[in-house]
């Protein structure tokens, strides 16, 4: 049963969101429980999608539709500008009544550790969903054919651990393993098919509470993110100027060439930093001048 080009409308649907830690294999996962050869898998970490795409199939007289999303962290694009495009996505779809059935997170098992990029991840995961949709999750290990079963285990409880997926399982999410075959792929969406279909939290606070995109949960996420980068640059290069004045008076030419480059790469990193605060902060202003719009609108209409 591959991707059908189409389902009869009678079908039910399912949607599921797909999101991952960086390697995860998420592209992967979907060519494989959809049966479409055609999706790029990457073989690096560099990730293949670009924008939000979704891939259809019929299963068990359900259309099942799997939602390939953009992960942060991305090496071309801003968390902002990917964050923009999924709260598009997520708004539209959420006017037009179409609630996610859940939400399968990926996160290779080869990992030894939870890096700062994974645990930021999971921050903006939980501000993207909010507890309220966490029941509707599958926290799902993927990669165990390149490791060891005993070893891998003692991973898998370490994800446990409150600093990582412990408070998110104590909320309601479900720890399973995705072994790479069709049938344990499908074998998550069937543990999803029952649930009741929720909204995410991004959805109710951008549709429902007209809030802006730094005004949500996730944007400030990024946010907090920003200003934390921000500070830690700043500090980086005025360390590096003492240690290059000192270079300068000591006339090590060497030792001052190399500071010299370091407070450039982090100066390249500051600006990138300022930029996207620069654009989260000007997207703030365009869709809060788009909500009073349309309140003054909805006055005149009111008073009319």
């Amino acid at each position: 049963m591959g991707v059908t080009g189409k389902v009869q409308s009678a079908l039910k649907t399912d949607t599921y969101l797909l999101t991952q830690a960086i390697g995860a294999g998420k592209s992967y996962f979907i060519r494989e429980v959809s049966g479409n050869s055609q999706i790029e898998v990457s073989s690096d970490l560099y990730s293949c999608t670009r924008k939000v795409q979704s891939y259809s199939f019929e299963y068990q007289g359900v259309k099942i539709t799997l939602v390939d999303t953009p992960g942060f962290n991305d090496t071309d694009r801003s968390d902002t500008e990917i964050l923009q495009e999924f709260a598009d996505w997520a708004t539209y779809t959420y006017k037009q009544g179409r609630l996610l059935s859940g939400i399968i997170y990926l996160h290779p098992i080869t990992h030894t550790r939870m890096e700062g990029s994974a645990l930021r991840n999971l921050r903006m995961f939980w501000s993207l969903c909010g507890q309220e949709f966490l029941s509707n999750v599958l926290l799902t290990t993927t990669q165990w054919s390149n490791v060891d079963l005993g070893e891998g285990g003692l991973r898998e409880n370490s994800l446990r651990n409150w600093d990582f997926w412990g408070g998110l399982i104590d909320k309601g999410a479900t720890l399973q393993r995705f072994d790479g075959t069709r049938e344990s792929g499908l074998e998550l969406i069937r543990r999803l098919m029952p649930k009741e279909r929720r909204p995410l939290n991004i959805q109710g606070q951008i549709v429902e509470q007209n809030r802006t995109l730094l005004e949500t949960a996730a944007g400030q996420c990024i946010n907090e993110e920003l200003i934390a980068q921000e500070k830690r640059h700043k500090e980086e290069i005025e360390s590096l100027e003492r240690e290059r004045r000192g270079a300068i008076s000591e006339r090590d030419n060497e030792i001052r060439e190399i500071l010299a480059a370091e407070q450039a790469r982090f100066r390249k990193n500051l600006e990138k930093v300022s930029a996207e605060k620069k654009l989260l902060a000007e997207l703030h202003e365009a869709e809060g001048e788009r909500h009073k719009g349309r309140e003054m609108g909805e006055q005149l209409f009111l008073g009319s």
